[in-house]
């Protein structure tokens, strides 16, 4: 008989732990060394806030009367300073430090949650490698993410160690969060929702399901949480301003990551192969996990992934995450024989594991490929090889035009793409990237994020829009057709500067 023996493939050696390293080393080549399009605003933002404190009406559209709050103001100045002092080069290199925090939190959570450090392994390096290629850019959301897989981190160490200390710190994450991104502070008591569901005694038919931990305790730290969002400069709105900014269908129509994931775009399908993974996962291991927590978190967040692009990162946080619990039992054993034979089960083993290297590969290779067309929203002033480099050369040729001009005879359109990059050169356009701030409901003046939507369209006529601003320069681009071709018509208008479909007109003296 072959001599024989059998390796469990969750009882990985000590080198194991250095492919730890993997995921941050991927991160750092997969994200884009150059400022995303919502830095200009930020930067400007941050340093009026610097200079004269905090804002409560526009400083930066030609719409000065507009009422505004700054619910990212702390990020705002925090990447001022860090632009001032560092230029690109410490605006990326902080991103890359949230991004390394970000997968060490991620490992350290699923190795809590399955205590198996080869599927920990797998699942924290697929979410790293999501977050890294879709996330990961110089917003407050590269913060955020951190901040929120923190609180899952907090939480379930509260549940599997009973120490109150870690619920200790999730007041200190509220404050942090309402002041770094306001929008998203509400996320922190929807992250906790599941575990305050599994701290009740629950039936399930002739189940009954044991409290995961004390309910008392999370609702003191529940109210403590809440109390501390008032601390803010702007109160009670700034804590309910997710209500205000989202479900819009003139947001959900502009922004492409606020609408619904579909199989045809990218990160759709990619979600798709993600959740075709873990059906086979689920279906193949017979030892399957259950808890209350889990199965809420994963649904929750798999419900919000489908019903916009953008939160998506949330089903990275807590989906992928909770998902590792169900395989938390989960063992993988290859029978290595001295001779050629194998049995049908062994291969069935192989096959499964196999199956699942190049799955996450699979899926690893798809958001490399995946990475061009990720950074459409990104300019970039030091990379001449980029797609993005074009576009900031014809910008900064129709603002040297401006530029010869007195800024405040000059009354200026740009569309919704390039406001804040003219904003960075102390130019007021019609609109910018800030789109919740054009809707009347937060700006208590006028819904200009419909006007603007309808003058896309062509709903609104193209003359009645100029006629009604005056504007003394129109700079447009691709996304501008509609008004573009009005304009090339329109002989109150000349053109004042032109590279292919972006033109820059004038108002004829």
């Amino acid at each position: 008989m072959p001599e024989s023996k059998r390796i469990n493939i969750n009882d990985v050696p000590k080198w194991f732990k250095a492919l730890y390293v993997f995921a941050p080393v991927i991160g750092l080549l997969l994200i884009p060394v150059k400022l995303d399009n919502d830095f200009f605003f930020l930067y400007k933002t941050g340093e009026h806030i610097i200079n004269n404190g905090f804002p409560t009406t526009d400083f930066l559209s030609m719409h000065s009367s507009m009422h505004i709050i700054v619910q990212q103001w702390l990020s705002t100045v925090i990447y001022y300073y860090i632009y001032k002092t560092l230029g690109v080069i410490g605006v990326v290199g902080f991103v890359i430090i949230c991004y390394a925090l970000f997968c060490v939190v991620m490992l350290k959570l699923t190795r809590l949650i399955t205590d198996n450090l080869f599927v920990a392994s797998m699942f924290s390096l697929v979410a790293d490698v999501f977050a890294a290629v879709m996330f990961e850019r110089s917003r407050p959301q590269a913060i955020t993410m951190l901040l929120i897989l923190l609180e899952l981190f907090l939480l379930e160490s509260f549940v599997q160690k009973k120490k109150l200390v870690y619920l200790c710190f999730l007041p200190v994450i509220s404050l942090l969060l309402v002041n770094l991104h306001a929008a998203m502070w509400a996320m922190l008591f929807v992250f906790a929702a599941p575990y305050v569901a599994a701290s009740l005694p629950l039936k399930l038919g002739k189940i009954r399901l044991e409290p995961c931990c004390s309910f008392v305790k999370l609702l003191i730290c529940g109210a403590l949480c809440f109390a501390v969002g008032f601390l803010n400069p702007y109160g009670w709105e700034a804590m309910t301003y997710i209500l205000s900014s989202f479900g819009y269908k003139e947001i959900n129509s502009l922004i492409v990551e606020m609408a619904p994931p579909t199989l045809t775009s990218a990160w759709g399908a990619s979600l798709a192969v993600i959740l075709s993974a873990f059906v086979c996962f689920a279906l193949f291991f017979k030892k399957r996990a259950f808890s209350t927590r889990f199965v809420l978190l994963f649904v929750g967040t798999l419900f919000m992934a489908l019903l916009n692009t953008k939160s998506i990162a949330y089903f990275i946080i807590g989906g992928i995450s909770s998902f590792s619990y169900l395989l938390k039992d989960a063992v993988v054993e290859l029978k290595i024989d001295s001779g050629k034979t194998r049995t049908k089960k062994d291969k069935k083993k192989l096959l499964a594991l196999v199956s699942a290297f190049v799955i996450m590969l699979g899926v690893l290779g798809g958001v490399i490929i995946m990475q061009p067309s990720a950074d459409n929203s990104t300019v970039s002033e030091n990379s001449s090889a980029s797609s993005g480099e074009n576009e900031y050369a014809a910008l900064k040729q129709m603002i040297k035009i401006l530029d010869k001009e007195d800024k405040d005879d000059v009354v200026l359109y740009v569309g919704f793409d390039h406001g804040q990059y003219f904003e960075y050169y102390g130019y007021h356009p019609y609109i910018d990237g800030r789109a919740e701030l054009f809707l009347k409901d937060n700006n208590k003046e006028f819904n200009y994020l419909k006007e603007y939507g309808e003058l896309k369209s062509g709903e609104l006529y193209y003359k009645d829009f100029v006629d009604k601003y005056h504007f003394t320069y129109i700079a447009t681009d691709s996304k501008d057709t509609i008004l573009q071709n009005g304009l090339l018509h329109d002989n109150d208008y000349e053109i004042a500067y032109k590279d292919g479909e972006d033109i820059l007109f004038r108002l004829k003296a």
